[in-house]
């Protein structure tokens, strides 16, 4: 969750300081006051490139800071990319004049490419070129897969699907000759030459990482140990002398009582295992040492190992079977048992699994299509579109029992791409007797942006990323169905934290938390600025919005009037 944003000479922004919290936060102010350089830092946070064209005027650098807390899965992301597991992450980013901006994490350098894979799972924004993707069929069938949880039949397809492609890809090199073979053997030479370079072990990024912890906190660790030898065995009113002196004790009197002799025979137990435990905690202290030159090497090394893994699409610590893999189907391309034959049963084999695959695909994913159907019939009219028809149509079928001779990638009207058989498009019929027809021909803007936002209502609870920001969700709407857009978001709001930038104050009198964002002159230069609205300042804020001067009467009842039917409203 994005707790505090804070901009600097950025734009038109001299400094501007923002602290958000859960729910939804709404931010609101005339056309051009700034909010839109709000969004472009936000963005800046999610990876986007920066250039100097948007440092302020006068100014060497500009700067964003952010603080997130982050939820479970955001910690594990964090986790996966190197840094600290705690609760809170700080983020600041330079954009410099001259030279390279810079960029720390939790006050460490960092690269922009790990921001941009953090960033996927902390924040997400929903501008209106987004909304526009829904125009584009291509992007038809990730939303459906995405909606339903389909990642791991699409992952099993896509093993499939490249096994395929690689056969295929060896047989099109024997067909067109030794030429092309050569080739495709050279790039396996250059591969297995770069891997043999590093050496990679099984399982050495698992051990780096382990190792890299160790040498981390190798001071506690050794501190830790010292101290626990001295309490068991060296220090002063050591566990182990103590336990011992007891144990003689109870010898003694045990000629008195026999009874006591087990007892005894106990503690001389406990003794051994106590100065055996005294041992091995010396030994440990002995052996680790804070060493930062070993740090920065595993660390280097780490950084190796992810690059090449990034290089060959796999884990870190499945480098060293990627070469023996390199190996076998170098060996296999130059070897004189492949021949033309074997390569096109290679083939053969490939394709009926990558068909399965993709058949086993389709069925979840017609599945998948159904519930959508079922669950936007609901949503809809929540969202001011009473009678619309969703359909998700499937626009191939997979109807051959064999893959075709000449192209193993086409069976019957299925072709195969990586995202599988299926070609899909969402279907739209806005008014009651209408047959639905393809989205990109028939919905308006705000037809479009109110079913984005109904398909992110629908998702919200599965544990997407923790903070949604949709810029300009009231596209094309007014009125009552601006009131229902806004309501949705406040349900979506209980769900994950929620930052909109809205002209319509049917929306913003749904706000946990409202920011009005202004533009002033000062000592004859522009400056954009944004506070926290109080709750007289809100109702100022949205006679602004109704249309009614700041002294209109009528205007600031009316705005009392939506925030009490909004409060009303709220979802439990």
């Amino acid at each position: 969750m994005l707790r505090s944003l804070r901009i600097a000479n950025f734009a038109i922004i001299d400094e501007l300081a923002l602290e958000f919290a859960p729910g939804l936060n709404v931010l609101t102010g005339e056309t051009g006051a700034g909010k839109s350089i709000i969004m472009q830092a936000l963005g800046l946070l999610c990876g986007a490139r920066g250039s100097a064209d948007l440092i302020r005027t006068g100014a060497d650098e500009a700067a964003i800071d952010a603080v997130l807390d982050l939820s479970a899965d955001a910690r594990t992301a964090a986790t996966e990319l190197g840094l600290d597991g705690d609760d809170e992450l700080s983020l600041r980013r330079m954009i410099a004049r001259a030279g390279k901006g810079r960029l720390h994490l939790n006050g460490s350098p960092s690269t922009l490419a790990v921001l941009t894979q953090l960033g996927l799972r902390l924040l997400h924004i929903y501008g209106q070129h987004e909304y526009a993707l829904l125009l584009h069929p291509d992007t038809h069938l990730d939303l459906l897969d995405d909606l339903g949880r389909l990642t791991a039949p699409r992952h099993e397809f896509t093993t499939a699907y490249r096994a395929l492609v690689a056969a295929h890809h060896n047989l099109t090199a024997l067909t067109q000759g030794g030429q092309a073979a050569r080739a495709h053997a050279e790039l396996l030479r250059f591969q297995i030459t770069e891997l043999e370079a590093a050496a990679p072990e099984p399982d050495e990024e698992s051990h780096l990482q382990q190792e890299r912890e160790v040498l981390r906190h190798a001071e506690q660790l050794a501190q830790a140990c010292d101290g626990g030898e001295a309490a068991l065995y060296s220090g002063d009113d050591a566990a182990a002398p103590v336990v011992a002196r007891i144990r003689t004790q109870l010898r003694d009197l045990a000629r008195i009582d026999p009874r006591l002799s087990e007892i005894a025979a106990l503690l001389d137990a406990a003794h051994t295992q106590l100065d055996e435990a005294a041992l091995q905690l010396r030994q440990y202290a002995n052996r680790i040492h804070h060493d930062p030159d070993r740090l920065a090497a595993a660390d280097e090394r780490l950084a190796l190992l992810r690059q090449l893994a990034r290089k060959h699409n796999c884990r870190g610590d499945e480098l060293a079977a990627q070469l023996e893999t390199l190996r076998a189907e170098l060996d296999r391309v130059t070897g004189a048992g492949l021949d033309l034959e074997s390569a096109q049963q290679a083939v053969t084999v490939a394709a009926r699994a990558a068909w399965r695959s993709a058949a086993a695909l389709s069925a979840v994913r017609r599945l998948a299509g159904c519930e959508l159907e079922r669950r936007m019939h609901a949503e809809l009219p929540t969202l001011g579109m009473e009678g619309a028809t969703f359909t998700v149509q499937f626009a191939s079928e997979m109807n051959a029992s064999e893959p075709s001779a000449s192209d193993p990638f086409v069976l019957g009207e299925a072709r195969l791409s990586e995202r599988g058989g299926d070609r899909v498009e969402f279907h739209l019929s806005a008014n009651r007797g209408e047959a639905p027809r393809p989205l990109a021909k028939v919905a308006s803007g705000g037809e479009l942006s109110r079913i984005m936002l109904a398909l992110k209502v629908l998702t919200a609870g599965a544990g997407e990323v923790d903070t949604l920001i949709f810029d300009e969700v009231d596209t094309g709407i007014g009125g009552t169905v601006a009131d229902a857009v806004g309501r949705r978001l406040k349900a979506l709001a209980c769900e994950r934290q929620i930052l909109c930038i809205t002209h319509l104050p049917q929306i913003a009198v749904h706000a946990d938390h409202h920011f009005a964002v202004e533009k002033r002159v000062r000592k004859g230069r522009t400056v954009t600025s944004a506070k926290a609205l109080s709750p007289d300042e809100r109702v100022v804020e949205l006679s602004r919005m109704l249309g009614g001067a700041v002294t209109s009467r009528e205007a600031e009842r009316y705005a009392r009037r939506l925030i009490s039917e909004a409060h009303k409203g709220s979802p439990a």
